[in-house]
């Protein structure tokens, strides 16, 4: 059922939509360079530059590397020397061979050197480096010439409270890194990650329920807190936008989903594991009025939504409506409604209006 409710791809594909690749890449950026950034990526055979959107601004972005975890945005001062980068990377060449032949290019004017400002955007998909990170360059700046700390953040950085500092100072390649703290995106405490985790649920049962994540190399599940009622919850996914409550009923078929993830397997395939685990009673099928809490972060959706299924459910059966109310829910005004009538998948949307948290809300 939350597959039904991810967030939809704001790019287009193939097929004529919008190219899935676009948002998740330009998420570095601050939000008003988004909308007008290039995107690109690099054929991994030639190192040939691939336009997937021209844009208009002085930025440009590439996906995430799968093997690296990294998606970067850059000023596009930067592209020449990204360009030959990828090309000297699909022949073979190695890290302080690239760099050796980058400098020698800058030296020979065939390639420009990058004004002082130039600024890289990064984000990282783990707990393990600094998640939200931008960085400026600036050549041969030392602490004392531009007033910034040369004492690493990076451990601050990792509990979500790092301040900016110099690195390589003195040096060409001089550079101030940027942490940003307290976004969907940043590093977080577990503590944090808890106290997120719960925000979509009413308030009598936040305090006991149980928080969990899932090691994204294997799948296993990871407790946060382990809670004494019937909910379970995970911290903010920035891959979805999302944080998700559910009853803990499903638990086994969250963790089995997971877990195929992990190894890659396609959603055909978990979709298919899942239906053969339900048909032998290893996982159970969610119950007539079984409740799912969403909060996404992002203004697409709404924001503030609870979902309670209802299998098989019809108007005439329950008296709902099946009349959408996404438009009148996202400002602030919307009523629960059916979707999916008649299906084992049916289940009313019931967007929570009027509250902090809830789209279109405007403080009294």
């Amino acid at each position: 059922m939350s597959a039904l409710l991810a967030a939809p791809a704001a790019a287009q594909g193939p097929g004529g939509g919008a190219d899935p690749r676009i948002a998740p890449a330009v998420r570095p950026l601050p939000i008003n360079l988004r909308a007008d950034a290039t995107v690109i990526t690099y054929d991994e055979n030639t190192g040939e530059r691939i336009v997937i959107r021209e844009g208009s601004n002085i930025v440009e972005c590439q996906p995430e590397n799968e093997a690296s975890g990294f998606t970067r945005c850059y000023n596009k001062a930067l592209a020449p020397r990204n360009d030959m980068a990828a090309k000297l990377r699909a022949e073979g060449k190695s890290g302080e061979e690239v760099q050796a032949a980058i400098a020698a290019a800058v030296a020979a004017g065939d390639i420009p050197e990058p004004p002082t400002g130039t600024m890289t955007y990064r984000l990282y998909n783990r707990d393990d480096r600094i998640r939200y990170l931008w960085v400026m360059r600036v050549p041969g700046a030392t602490s004392e010439s531009i007033g910034i700390s040369t004492e690493s953040q990076r451990n601050n950085a990792l509990a979500g409270k790092g301040f900016p500092w110099l690195m390589a100072e003195g040096t060409p390649a001089a550079h101030v890194m940027m942490p940003i703290n307290n976004t969907l995106y940043s590093n977080k405490t577990t503590e944090q990650k808890i106290a997120e985790a719960v925000l979509p649920l009413p308030a009598d049962l936040q305090a006991d329920a149980t928080v969990f994540t899932y090691d994204p190399d294997s799948g296993e599940r990871i407790t946060l807190r382990q809670g004494s009622n019937q909910v379970e919850c995970t911290p903010p996914d920035p891959a979805t936008e999302q944080t998700m409550c559910y009853n803990r009923r499903g638990a086994a078929g969250r963790d089995i989903s997971a877990k195929m993830r992990a190894e890659g397997r396609s959603g055909q395939e978990v979709q298919a594991a899942m239906a053969a685990a339900r048909e032998r009673g290893e996982v159970p099928a969610p119950q007539f009025g079984e409740m799912m809490y969403f909060l996404r972060h992002n203004d697409r959706q709404i924001k503030l939504l609870w979902v309670m299924v209802t299998p098989g459910a019809t108007p005439e059966s329950i008296g709902v409506s099946t009349e959408s109310q996404r438009n009148n829910a996202l400002a602030g005004e919307g009523r629960p409604w059916l979707m999916r009538p008649g299906t084992p998948g049916a289940h009313i949307m019931i967007p929570i209006n009027n509250t902090p948290l809830s789209s279109g809300y405007t403080p009294e």
